[in-house]
């Protein structure tokens, strides 16, 4: 997957969003995803390793695709 940039998700970025979107602390009490934490376990998992600009970004577009193919 791609960002609008054309800059490449790394697979162990994708990795981390979708562990983080199936667990069930990242969940409010309805069941919605809760995104601000999902974003605060993608950059604890992965902030040693990338920016925080770029993980943000990833977080953006995953989240986008994941809502339009979730629905």
């Amino acid at each position: 997957m791609l960002l609008p940039n054309g800059s490449m998700i790394k697979q162990d970025v994708i990795d981390a969003f979708n562990k983080a979107v199936v667990n069930p602390e990242n969940l409010d009490q309805n069941g919605a995803i809760d995104w601000d934490f999902v974003d605060a376990d993608i950059h604890l998992d992965l902030s040693k390793y990338y920016a925080s600009d770029y993980l943000g970004e990833c977080l953006d577009a995953l989240a986008d695709d994941f809502i339009l193919h979730r629905s």
